[in-house]
Parts: C-alpha cells; structure tokens; sequence
C-alpha cells in the first residue's frame, strides 16, 4: 500500500508541474521596485497564466534587453523618450484600447495627457506613473538648504558647484545629469546645441574633479537610500524616489531627516505600458493592462510604488483616504514649468552617452 501512494503521490506532483509549464506565460521588464508583486501573483490566478518578471535600472538597459531578442517580452513600462525611440525604430505595436475596458472607466490628469496625446507614439503606450526630477537632500546639514535656496530658480546649479564641499550624488543616466546641467545654465534638457552641450560637459566636469574626488559620485536606485542614512548631502532623484523612501520611514516609525526640492521650471516625466513588436501573447498582455487601470488595483499598487498614479481616481483615493497630501506629490503644481525629454535622434543619444562616459573616464 505505501508503494502504491507512493506512486500515486508521484503522478500528481508530475500532473501538477506538468499543468504549470503548460500555462501561458507573459513576458514583463520593468524598473526595480516599480509593481506590487502581490498584484502580479493575483493576476496570474485570475487569469490562470504565468507572469515572467524581469528589472532593469534604466531606459536604455531596457532597450538593450528588447534589441538583444533573446526574450520576447510582451510589456514593457520604459519613459516617454524612449517610447518615442522605440516606436520610431518600429519596435512597437499600437494598443487596442478596445481591449481595455477599464480604460473607459477612469480619468487621466490633462497634465499627464499632455505629455503623449498629441505625440506620434501617443497611440503606442497606456501611461503607469509620473513624476518630475528634483533634487533630494540631507536635512542633518544646514548648509544644504542654505545652497539650493541660494540658487533661486537655477536650483540644479547646487549639484555642479565646483567650491562645494557637499558630498553630491549624480544618476548615472546621461539623459538626466546631463539635463540637469544644461536646466542649470538656462538651456532646455533637450538641447541638440554642441556648444551647449559643451558647456553642460565642462559643468560636470568640475563638480566631478573637486578634491576629494569622492565627493561626488553617480548612481541610480542607491542614491535615495545615501541621502536618507546621511552618506550623501544632495543628489538628484525621481520624485516617486523620494516618496518611497518617506513612505518607508514612515512605516517604520523612523526619523525623517531628509527632503526634496523640485526646482519651478524642470523636467517632467511619464512610464507607460507598452507592447513590444515582438510580444507572442498580444491578447494576454492588453488584460495585464486593463489588471491594472482597475481602480481598486490601481490605488493598492501606487500605494505600494510610492510614485505619483497619473488616474485622476486613484490620486484623489490618496490624498484623500490614504492622506497622501504631500508637498511635490503632484508633479506639476500651479505656476510651476515642466519639460519632458524627447528622443531627438541616435546620434543626439550618442552624444549624451559620449558626454557622461568622458566626464567619468577623467
């Protein structure tokens, strides 16, 4: 008898595994820490399929991951310029809204329509979150605020002053340190001007070489967690990074000594879903959309990002029940500018690259 439940108890275990390799898969690359696991896992039991779920640190890791074929991913969530690359490359497919009935059923903020709607991808991408670039800094120091209040609407310039002796922290992202230098001499982010772009250079060139040259160094998703702990004095961060770090401490009943400053005119960002040409499961990936355009989904995965939702529903969810009334939330509050980057060209991409990749090599 115990030979034959044995056996028994083999044939399912193989009948079991046998059920879940058969299952449809879905292919997901997405920034780190950027969707609700839980909601990955309930999506996968509504619809009886297998999320396979990848991150990456950048826009341009992403491209690479998609260029390089060895996974065909279904979705995508890269930013507005890199939608616009991809989708000039023809390396996207149009969304079928008609697929998305949840769609429908919400509100997008005019602010966060504006980014995309009139743009020739505006067709290609369904928006997750958005957010602007700021500067996060160390309350423990006075001398911070005092430097970043000292700069006034060039409040990007207290990342490149080369007589700092603030310890600064740079994304290791040429589209946005390099932005940020060019936003701090009073050029647009997306300027394609050489002698501009040379002035930019030369700005992070000498905050890089002050002595000692550790005081300033780059990085990507470490940064917010230097400023928090006190091992950085200011570096530039998303907005939705800042928050994740607030809404942590906040959890954990720990001290908030740190903050963030959104300068009046700066960048303005938006992630969207997208589906790759290369998706195999079309289908599936427009009902991992519309998952998560449901407003209940919605609010449960912006409350566990910490980014800004761009559902008009889901906000207001937040701020109102949630008590998410935080200064900088709303990336674009009243009176204030915003710009968002575009995709120019290979060769203006190329140049951004060449930029960061001399500074960092000097």
């Amino acid at each position: 008898m115990k030979k034959v439940s044995l056996i028994l108890a083999m044939v399912l275990i193989a009948l079991v595994l046998s059920a879940c390799s058969q299952r449809e898969r879905l292919y997901v690359l997405n920034w780190g820490e950027y969707m609700n696991p839980d909601l990955i896992r309930e999506f996968e039991k509504e619809h009886n399929v297998r999320v396979v779920y990848e991150e990456v640190g950048s826009n341009e890791e992403m491209e690479i991951k998609l260029k390089q074929g060895i996974t065909n991913y279904d979705i995508m969530i890269p930013s507005e310029y890199m939608i616009d690359k991809l989708f000039q490359e023809n390396l996207l497919q149009p969304i079928n809204k008609d697929l998305l009935p949840n769609y429908q059923a919400v509100t997008f903020f005019d602010d966060a329509l504006a980014l995309y709607e009139n743009e020739d991808f505006g067709e290609y991408m369904i928006p997750y979150f958005f957010g602007t670039i700021g500067i996060m800094f160390n309350t423990r120091n006075a001398d911070v605020r005092a430097a970043l209040e000292a700069q006034e609407d060039s409040a990007f310039c207290a990342l490149f002053d080369p007589e700092s002796t603030l310890r600064i922290g740079l994304y290791d992202s040429p589209r946005d340190t390099v932005g940020a230098a060019l936003m701090c001499l009073g050029y647009s982010p997306n300027s394609n001007t050489e002698s501009e772009l040379l002035e930019a250079q030369a700005l992070i060139e000498g905050v890089i070489n002050r002595s000692p040259r550790s005081l300033t160094r780059f990085g990507q998703d470490d940064l917010k967690g230097d400023i928090a702990r006190g091992n950085l004095d200011l570096a530039l961060v998303y907005s939705g990074d800042y928050f994740e770090m607030v809404f942590e401490y906040e959890y954990d009943d720990e001290e908030i000594e740190f903050d963030f400053y959104a300068p009046n005119h700066t960048n303005i960002w938006i992630d969207a879903f997208v589906i790759p040409s290369v998706s195999q499961n079309v289908e599936l990936a427009h009902a991992f959309i519309n998952f998560f355009l449901d407003v209940d989904v919605a609010v449960d995965n912006a409350d566990w990002v910490g980014y800004t939702p761009v559902i008009s529903e889901v906000y207001t969810i937040l701020v109102e029940d949630y008590e998410y009334d935080y200064e900088h939330y709303y990336p674009q509050p009243e009176g204030s500018t915003r710009v968002a980057f575009r995709y120019i060209s290979e060769a203006h991409a190329q140049r951004l690259n060449n930029i960061l990749t001399a500074v960092r090599s000097n």
